[in-house]
Parts: structure tokens; C-alpha cells; sequence
């Protein structure tokens, strides 16, 4: 099955928009103005921010256009809890944010679900298949594999700071052979690490509320793993991590 983009919602203009756009250019260029004429000389690095944007990082590897599947193995049951439903999530943040990027398309990407299912199928009757066979099965050419390293409530044993880790890597199904990091890399995967902000030790203490910081964690590291794939903002405005 592939994997649906998100449906885009129709953008609608009010007649207010048409008076409040000129104001709104207009107080921009005043303020612009202003921060001109100011004497101090530390507002140019913002403002070069401001125009210019966050310094870019780019693409560790370009994903071809060819049928991909996105699959996280955590047979090491580095996830204590909810594993399955944290594992699924985290392969469709990966395939939903490359699909944004444009990386993927409904016609390449092809659902997680399909391959983490087959696979959980097998393995209950403790029939371990190749990673590359499991891609063979979904109709898949190559396969972005995730191995989970590390998901913790704490990255030091005392404060509340959800980690995780993990092992990527881009696989050839159809030629058997490693396309990412390539052949001749010392390192056989690249690792991905994530880290939240402290949260309430509270929310830990209810399966609840831990859910919700397991999937914020999820959040963070599905999206470091997707930008290895395409060119990026060194960092990001704002804070959208905190669990609601």
C-alpha cells in the first residue's frame, strides 16, 4: 500500500486581508528602518538572521526515486513500552516529513505499516527474515532501516530528560548491497540522537502521560533521522516539543 500525503486544506482570503497587508508592509519597513538608524551594533547579526535565514545543512544522502519503505527494528526491545505503536509512529514521522520535503511521493513511498506488520507476522513464529527479504515483500527497492540504540525517560539516571538514539542506514533491495553510509564506510550506519526538554517528572509516573513524552521523543528523533535526506535549517525557532 503506499503511503497517502496529508490532504492540503484550501487556503480561504477575507476582504479584511486586502486593507491589512499594505498597513502591515508598511509598519515592517518603518521597522526596519528603525533598526537601521539605532546606534548599537549588535542587531546585526539578528537582523542578517532576519534576511537572510538560519545557516543551512545539507543532505548527508540524496534518496533516489524509487519505491521506498521505511522500517525500524527494535528486536533488542530498547522501547520498554507501547513498542509497537512507538515504532510505527516513528517510521511514519520519517515518511511524512520526507514526503513534505518532496523526497518521497505518493507513487515512492510505500506504508510502514505493510512492512512492520509482515515482519511482526513472521516473528511470531520466531521466523527472522532479512531485512531485505521484508522489503522484497512490501514491493519495496530499497529500505530506509532504522535500528532503535537507546530510548530512555533519563540520559543521566536522575533528570527527567527523554533521549533516544538510533542506527540508519539506506539499503539497496534489489542489488543487496548497502547504499547509505556507502560500502566503503568505516562506520556501517550513521547514528541519530534526540533529547527533550526536562519534562514534570509527574508524567512519567502514569502510562498516560509517559505516552504522550515517549511520542514527543519520537517526534524529535524521527525528524533528525528524516534530515539526513534533504537540506535543512541548522536549527529550529521555538520550542514544540514539550508534551500537551
Amino acid at each position: 500500500m503506499r503511503f497517502a500525503r496529508n490532504s492540503t486544506r484550501p487556503h480561504h482570503r477575507s476582504r479584511a486581508a486586502g486593507s491589512i497587508a499594505p498597513r502591515l508592509c508598511l509598519g515592517l519597513g518603518l521597522g526596519l528602518a528603525l533598526l537601521v538608524l539605532l546606534p548599537a551594533c549588535n542587531i546585526v547579526g539578528p537582523l542578517a538572521y532576519f534576511v537572510g535565514g538560519l545557516p543551512k545543512i545539507d543532505a548527508q544522502y540524496e534518496i533516489q526515486p524509487r519505491p521506498t519503505v521505511v522500517f525500524v527494528d527494535d528486536r533488542a526491545n530498547v522501547i520498554d513500552s507501547n513498542a509497537r505503536l512507538l515504532r510505527l509512529e516513528l517510521a511514519d514521522v520519517v515518511t511524512s516529513e520526507l514526503m513534505e520535503q518532496d523526497i518521497l511521493t505518493v507513487e515512492t513511498a510505500i506504508s510502514p505499516r505493510d512492512a512492520m506488520g509482515m515482519a511482526l507476522s513472521r516473528d511470531r513464529f520466531s521466523e527472522l527474515l532479512p531485512i531485505d527479504a521484508i522489503g522484497r515483500e512490501v514491493g519495496a527497492e530499497q529500505i530506509i532501516y532504522i535500528e532503535m540504540h537507546a530510548f530512555r525517560d533519563t540520559g543521566d539516571g536522575t533528570v527527567p530528560r527523554p533521549t533516544g538514539s538510533c542506527r540508519v542506514r539506506v539499503l539497496d533491495v534489489t542489488n543487496r548491497v548497502r547504499l547509505f553510509p556507502p560500502e566503503d564506510d568505516q562506520m556501517p550506519s550513521r547514528i541519530v540522537n534526540a533529547v527533550i526538554p526536562p519534562v514534570d517528572p509527574g508524567l512519567l509516573r502514569s502510562q498516560s502521560s509517559r505516552l504522550k513524552v515517549h511520542r514527543a521523543l519520537i517526534e524529535s528523533l524521527g525528524s533528525s533521522v528524516a534530515k539526513l535526506f534533504y537540506r535543512h535549517e541548522a536549527r529550529e525557532l521555538g520550542d514544540r516539543l514539550k508534551p500537551r
